[in-house]
């Protein structure tokens, strides 16, 4: 079972608000899941051969056909701002 401390840190790091009341309730299904790791890998897997899928079947594709798209008149509707037919959004990298 984690500690208060660790379950308030998990939630700062994962920009989480808990409650005091929340902060059990997720202690608890934490531990379950930590406990359900530990019983995974306390298995012996050495003759277990690697998969490298699900399903042996091929994968079935369509064939590619160019198909109908919007106008820049139907796509840009509801921008709240377009500039030079391109969406008009704010500066994410750099300030």
């Amino acid at each position: 079972m984690l500690s208060k401390e660790e379950i308030l840190k998990l939630a700062k790091l994962s920009r989480l608000k808990l409650s005091d009341s929340d902060i059990e309730s997720v202690s608890v299904h934490l531990g379950n899941l930590l406990q359900y790791m530990e019983d995974l890998k306390a298995l012996d897997l050495s003759s277990v051969q690697p998969m490298t899928g699900v399903e042996d079947a091929p994968t079935v594709l369509r064939e590619d056909v160019p198909q109908p798209s919007f106008t820049h008149e139907l796509a840009f509707m509801n921008a709240p701002e377009v500039e030079n037919n391109h969406f008009v959004i704010p500066k994410v990298i750099g300030g």
